[in-house]
């Protein structure tokens, strides 16, 4: 691992390092930072387009950036190492914001940001609650799919076309059975429902996770109560299902030791985490077929969620580089033209807009500069994509997205809860090592429920669940009022 990461780090430095500011720029006058982001891999034009970024970026606000796409390890290791970074990619899931900003790790920007960039503080708005702890704000969160809505993704040619099968719009977790008792007929050494070893994407999304969904809290509850995972009736219902496909031939009996099921093109049933409107699902040009999603849990908005990804400064910087961060991140919040560079590269070569104005990626750009819009910045202020000249998206997309939120969203009731985990953190790492050796199982049904929990709740409760919860009721009770 630790080779790998030193080649990862030198790929890094030959593909991203000697960023250009724009001719004519007084290198004396433009503050450089370093920004370090997540990603899995490395686009292979990020230097050119990092160059048009700071051109523009120089131009407007003096502000330029060494940019670095880092996988996770590195992320966590350059936050355990102490090592300087003037901007770092954040959240609930990656590089733990409420854990760093504790240990006071980053930049305390609650007055900063509203005298140096007034409008990213109007920007953000309600969204600044959830980067809050004790009242200071030490993060920016990114606007993007604020709330988490899980669907199914049908192949519609085959369902809705060959089968005639109505696809509502929403349905329930359990009323996709009838597509794959009908798929599995017609191809019956197939298995129709999509399934690795990480299980289906945002299956326990509908519950607010407190401890890793091992202690959970039920959206909404008036007055939260802290649960073992195995108190939601719901969730063993989902798990019981999903065994009973398993045993069905629905899903690959070899569910749990597959990587990714991407490259097999022909499963008609996957799972997805996405939002109303989203059209990455639906290329015919990726899957061979034409897509359709159908809602079954959600919106859910929360801090976690909320939390999705983040911006945060380092606590080393001076107030001079903190406020260049801020004015970085700003106009990545209220340029348009300057998004859409870190987002889908140069237009011309790699995207172009399109009449309705959102953007097509060009064939080079999808081989040179495809990746998430995440982690680069705001989502909400870049051109939506379009799948193709034909199948156009809406421009508008992200208004009618936050329309849903303040509509339909169902509201975690804990406000700016977050658990001192070193309260119980002995009792923490064994529940979760315990729950460790049983989740893969679990989620892709290949074991029994109703064999597994029974042996999952005494090794748990031997390790001091019961005390672990009740301490999370007790700080909850004095918290969330």
């Amino acid at each position: 691992m630790k080779r790998q990461l030193i080649i990862f780090v030198i790929l890094i430095a030959l593909c991203i390092t000697g960023c250009s500011q724009k001719k004519g720029a007084d290198p004396d006058d433009v503050v450089k930072l370093r920004w370090v982001t997540y990603a899995a891999a490395i686009p292979p034009d990020i230097k050119e387009v990092v160059e048009r970024a700071n051109e523009y970026s120089a131009e407007k606000i003096g502000v330029t950036v060494e940019f670095e796409l880092q996988p996770k390890e590195m992320i966590n290791l350059i936050m355990a190492s102490g090592e300087y970074y003037d901007i770092i990619f954040t959240s609930e899931w990656l590089n733990r914001y409420d854990t760093n900003a504790s240990r006071g790790l980053y930049y305390d920007i609650t007055d900063l940001v509203q005298k140096e960039t007034p409008r990213l503080y109007d920007t953000i708005g309600e969204y600044w609650e959830c980067a809050k702890l004790d009242g200071r704000i030490y993060g920016v969160p990114t606007l993007k799919d604020m709330g988490s809505e899980m669907m199914f993704r049908l192949n519609s040619d085959y369902f809705g076309g060959e089968k005639g099968m109505e696809i509502p719009e929403h349905m329930k977790f359990a009323d996709i059975e009838p597509y794959l008792a009908a798929y599995k007929k017609d191809h019956p050494e197939k298995y129709p429902l999509a399934m690795d070893k990480a299980g289906p994407a945002g299956l326990t999304n509908f519950l607010e996770s407190i401890i890793e969904n091992v202690v959970v809290v039920s959206y909404g509850d008036e007055h939260p109560k802290a649960i073992p995972f195995w108190e939601s009736s719901e969730l063993m219902d989902r798990y019981r299902l999903l065994h009973k496909w398993y045993t069905l031939g629905y899903i690959d009996p070899d569910a749990s030791a597959i990587e990714s099921t991407t490259a097999d093109k022909e499963i008609p049933v996957r799972f997805g985490v996405a939002w109303r409107g989203y059209q990455g699902y639906s290329n015919p040009d990726d899957w061979g077929f034409h897509v359709k999603t159908t809602i079954y849990d959600g919106p859910y908005l929360s801090r976690a969620t909320e939390q999705g990804a983040m911006l945060a400064i380092c606590a080393g910087c001076d107030e001079e580089k903190a406020a260049a961060a801020l004015k970085y991140i700003e106009l990545l919040n209220t340029d348009r033209k300057f998004r859409d560079i870190l987002a889908y590269g140069i237009e011309g070569k790699h995207f172009e807009y399109l009449d309705n104005k959102t953007v097509l990626r060009t064939p080079l750009g999808t081989e040179r500069f495809n990746m998430a819009l995440y982690p680069t910045g705001s989502v909400v202020n870049a051109s939506v994509q379009s799948v193709s000249r034909d199948m156009k998206a809406d421009p508008d997309q992200w208004k009618k997205v936050f329309q849903g939120y303040r509509e339909n969203a169902v509201h975690s009731r804990l406000g700016n809860f977050v658990y001192d985990r070193k309260r119980k953190e002995d009792i923490i790492a064994t529940v979760l090592a315990i729950y460790g050796n049983y989740e893969t199982d679990l989620r892709t049904g290949t074991s029994d429920p109703d064999e597994v929990i029974p042996k999952i709740k005494k090794q748990m409760e031997k390790a001091g669940i019961n005390e672990l919860i009740e301490d999370v009721q007790s700080c909850m009770d004095d918290t969330v009022k």
